[in-house]
């Protein structure tokens, strides 16, 4: 049991997590807020890096807050700052759809109102642009040698629809152009003697090309072989 720091009909504290414990399944670790008023007892989880601050303040304070209210207060701050911390070291690596930052937050076990607030802070001060992420996303896989179906699919993945782009996808696809992509992604495979024509199609397929492409695409390489 932890020792609670009392301030007349209100005590709490922070529990850290054991990071040696065993643990069961995929689940982010947890701190817990411990608080104790007139009215009963109540445990809050907060993500460990909201824990953390709140044993700095704890200690640094004394123990010193005077009501729920006031500690309640002080939770949301720090989760803010926790959060906008970890939105800035995410970021620091690669670029991330808004999307994919709430999902990530959320995974940390940070509240649907502060992730909210923080994704969109950093989308209005343009840390966060869906379409600057989805235009990078794009045309590094059709270098990669991706299909259009394949880049619309993991796109819309990662909470992105490709036809909310602007100039998809003329912009991105020349007419012919995902044919002649498809030709020579086929092209460097060896024919093995073996189904040749059925594996080619399949995979362009799993490439992200239309079934009619990788047909098209199949022949020309395997003819010319």
């Amino acid at each position: 049991m932890p020792a609670f720091e009392s301030e007349g009909c209100v005590s709490w504290d922070v529990v850290l997590p054991d990071r040696d414990a065993p643990r069961f399944g995929w689940r982010p670790l947890k701190a817990k807020v411990m608080l104790e008023t007139c009215d009963g007892e109540e445990t809050w989880s907060v993500p460990v890096a909201v824990g953390r601050k709140l044993a700095s303040l704890r200690k640094s304070r004394g123990g010193e807050l005077g009501s729920r209210a006031e500690l309640a207060y002080e939770v949301r701050k720090a989760s803010k700052a926790a959060g906008r911390r970890r939105l800035e070291s995410l970021l620091n690596k690669r670029d991330y759809s808004s999307a994919e930052l709430k999902e990530k937050l959320a995974s940390d076990g940070y509240s649907i109102e502060t992730t909210d607030a923080l994704i969109a802070a950093a989308v209005s001060g343009g840390a966060v642009n869906d379409a600057r992420f989805a235009d990078v996303f794009i045309r590094s896989k059709i270098y990669a040698g991706w299909g259009r179906q394949k880049i619309e699919r993991e796109l819309s993945r990662k909470g992105v629809e490709a036809e909310s782009i602007p100039g998809w996808p003329e912009e991105y696809f020349e007419e012919g152009s995902e044919l002649e992509r498809a030709r020579e992604l086929a092209s460097r495979r060896r024919p093995t003697g073996k189904n040749d024509f059925q594996k080619t199609v399949r995979y362009l397929c799993n490439k992200g090309f239309s079934m009619n492409i990788a047909i098209d695409a199949a022949k020309s390489a395997l003819d010319q072989s």
